[in-house]
């Protein structure tokens, strides 16, 4: 009967695709985010009372005290409503977890899962049964065997108590040191809102996001067992990998001149040329960048290829290349939905640059244009709100010559080469046309 509604659910949600009256999901459930709240706190009391044994004295009480730190910012993140609860997302992502568990005696039966709204490709394990999955995996990933596939690296990392370690060897560093607690936590931040819960992982148990090269080649080697046990298509491990490589962090790329002369040029507002005035930048020495920052271009990190060779040398059978499988019909929607979530998600996360580059991006390719109409009026209307408060540097990026691609530099530009009132008339049209 539960997989019925499943169905059911996933088909009403199609019909709001295709009928583009989508209606994002609602973090919102008070009650359900103070109940997952509650399990967090009793699930981190058992983790406490597990180090006990393993640990002692000054070490455990670091350990203790940096668990602390990341739970209190978690059940912080799960009171705001950063992770998704009770939905298919959640659905699907529970039962993979449970295949791989089943295809593996060894694993624990209570590993949780949560899915935060980040609207970029990746996970983490926080070292205490607790994952961290983004939204936006389900979105770049290609079927569920490469879902299955990242869930598998990331519970080696657990099996393999590689954040334990990591605050371990932290703690022989600053041993005897006058460090102060300030240093091991994240700098309170009103920008990139929806990173931090990840952020805050990486930062507090891989040390500023760079878990050694050591830990990931181990990962890779047991991530892949696991999968290999499981009846999902083993080598789409190898392809998770490189989409993950691309898609970690969101690079904004392909936007033409042509859409904004189409979309901003308005009744009562002609579109204007020197919208387009972009910054003088010959004095950078490109040639230290030419490689990575070659127009929107994306480069593959030789990190990965190398993590790959070394895969195919421990298990030859991955040196036969397959083409990724076709999603079901099942993950599809999901891939469509994810698609669909990511302007509220960057709404929720105070994105408003990148939320108007993407909706400029998907009426560019003609991708529910109503709903991305409405979508780019109330991004604005928030534009425009903190351009009049002084604030808009925290929700727009200034141009980074070297480190933004051709096409997002150009946005960026252009977002402020326009003035207040450009911006009131632009926010007044496309939210006029949504309502």
């Amino acid at each position: 009967m539960k997989r019925v509604l499943y169905f059911m659910l996933i088909i009403l949600m199609s019909q709001n695709i295709h009928s583009q009256i989508y209606i994002p999901i609602d973090t919102a459930n008070l009650p359900v985010r103070t109940e997952a709240a509650r399990i967090y706190r009793e699930n981190a009391k058992q983790f406490y009372n597990s180090i006990k044994d393993d640990y002692q004295g000054t070490e455990r009480s670091y350990i203790k005290k940096k668990y602390e730190l990341l739970d209190k910012d978690f059940v912080e993140d799960i009171q705001k409503g950063e992770y998704l609860f009770n939905t298919p997302f959640n659905k699907k992502l529970d039962e993979i977890v449970q295949n791989i568990i089943t295809a593996n005696p060894i694993l624990n039966q209570d590993l949780k899962f949560y899915i935060s709204k980040s609207v970029s490709l990746n996970a983490a394990s926080m070292g205490n049964k607790n994952f961290v999955l983004k939204l936006g995996s389900f979105y770049y990933l290609q079927n569920e065997s490469q879902l299955a596939s990242v869930v598998s690296h990331e519970i080696a990392h657990y099996i393999l108590k590689h954040a334990l370690i990591e605050i371990q060897r932290r703690y022989k560093l600053e041993k005897g040191s006058d460090y102060k607690d300030e240093i091991y936590e994240i700098k309170k931040d009103n920008t990139n809102r929806g990173e931090k819960a990840y952020n805050k992982l990486k930062g507090i148990l891989y040390d500023g996001g760079k878990s050694s090269r050591k830990q990931e080649y181990e990962a890779d080697s047991l991530g892949y067992i696991l999968i290999k046990n499981t009846n999902y298509n083993k080598t789409e491990y190898l392809n998770s990998l490189r989409l993950i490589e691309q898609y970690d962090t969101i690079r904004p790329i392909g936007l033409k001149l042509e859409t904004y002369k189409k979309i901003f040029n308005l009744p009562s507002q002609p579109f204007k040329e020197e919208w387009l005035k972009t910054e003088d930048f010959s004095n950078y020495d490109y040639s230290k960048y030419k490689e990575k920052y070659n127009e929107d271009s994306i480069r593959s990190h030789p990190e990965t290829e190398l993590r790959i060779v070394a895969l195919k040398r421990i298990y030859p059978e991955l040196n036969k290349v397959d083409a990724p499988q076709i999603a079901s019909p099942e993950f599809k929607e999901l891939q469509n939905i994810a698609k669909l979530e990511q302007p509220a998600s960057l709404l929720f996360q105070e994105e408003y640059g990148l939320g108007i580059y993407f909706c400029l991006y998907c009426l560019q390719n003609e991708d529910n244009v109503d709903y991305n109409k409405k979508w780019l009026g109330e991004y604005f209307q928030k534009i425009y709100n903190a351009r009049k408060e002084y604030k808009l540097n925290r929700y727009l990026e200034r141009v980074d010559p070297k480190n933004q691609s051709e096409s997002y530099k150009q946005f960026l530009n252009f977002m402020w080469n326009l003035n207040l009132s450009e911006i009131k008339v632009i926010a007044d049209y496309y939210n006029q046309r949504g309502s």
